[in-house]
């Protein structure tokens, strides 16, 4: 039973980082139509009203994990608790940063910087949950990095701020996905994500206004139909059900694999630009992709199955 849930996390974490990867695409066309604290917005609130629809839609099961010992006050007591740090602080906070860091540093920068996230998260994981950090797995995922790095390419600009935005996204994504790893062992993924998607609209709702004020109203808005559509999609695909199959492969896999597959994204933000936006395909795509699925494989299936060691 345990191996089965297993391979089903392998299976949703490589669908999570496609969805993500079109999130790229897709984000830069809507940034064209609408501003970035209002897409953000209209993004929290799409998926967090798709995801309400499918809490109450859904078969009604026991909450948290099956044979748990855990109390049901107790249950609901760190269902608030870490949705309020998924929320507020991680999709507010740290993914609004990323947003920042993009606009400022340009999503070559800024995707390099978040290239960063497999070996940020396997460290803290290390450190705070004491997940076993072996030899291969650790060079696993400096392949894979290694890899998204030469898919993105080196031609980024630097901007100091956009930069400082990036990198503390990558730190502070990083902290709340490891803290969150034990809650999501008791707590239901879909009502964790759901009421983090709502507190994260509330406070998107805020900036986006105090944005429009700082803009003096200027700002041009076409809600035309496809950024309706492009909005729909972000929300309900790339925000709604990607970070709900994140959540989910977090209760079930050790946050340091989980974080092998982040290479993932790139890779498809690539092939998908190249497909929709005309972009050309990087140089070293091929040999990037290459060490991408090598640097993913040792994470998942070492060549010492006994290995021990760590660093």
């Amino acid at each position: 039973m345990e191996h089965q849930m297993k391979q089903r996390a392998y299976k949703t974490l490589i669908l999570t980082f496609l969805l993500w990867g079109s999130l790229y695409v897709v984000s830069r066309q809507m940034l064209l139509h609408l501003p970035l604290f209002l897409l953000a917005f209209c993004r929290f609130l799409t998926a967090y009203l798709f995801l309400l629809l499918i809490s109450v839609l859904r078969p009604r099961t026991g909450s948290g994990s099956a044979g748990s010992a855990v109390s049901e006050a107790d249950i609901r007591r760190l269902t608030h608790r870490y949705s309020l740090l998924l929320g507020i602080p991680g999709y507010t906070v740290f993914v609004g940063l990323q947003l920042i860091g993009t606009a400022y540093a340009g999503p070559t920068t800024a995707s390099l910087i978040n290239a960063l996230n497999p070996v940020t998260i396997t460290l803290m994981a290390a450190f705070l949950l004491s997940e076993p950090l072996t030899k291969t797995k650790a060079a696993g995922i400096l392949l894979a990095v290694c890899g998204a790095c030469m898919i993105i390419g080196t031609s980024g600009s630097f901007h100091p701020a956009g930069v400082l935005c990036s990198a503390a996204s990558v730190l502070g994504w990083s902290f709340v996905s490891v803290l969150l790893r034990k809650g999501l062992a008791v707590c239901d993924p879909l009502i964790v994500t759901k009421n983090a998607l709502g507190l994260a609209a509330v406070c998107s709702l805020i900036l986006a206004a105090a944005e429009w004020v700082f803009s003096g109203g200027s700002t041009d808005i076409a809600l035309t139909p496809p950024v309706i559509a492009g909005i729909l999609y972000m929300g309900i695909c790339s925000t709604g059900i990607a970070y709900v199959l994140w959540n989910k492969s977090l209760a079930v896999l050790p946050a340091g694999t989980c974080s092998a597959f982040y290479p993932l994204q790139p890779l498809t933000s690539a092939l998908l630009g190249v497909i929709f936006l005309k972009e050309t395909l990087p140089k070293l795509f091929f040999p990037g992709t290459l060490l991408i699925l090598i640097g993913i494989l040792l994470c998942l299936f070492p060549l010492h199955p006994t290995e021990k060691k760590t660093l």
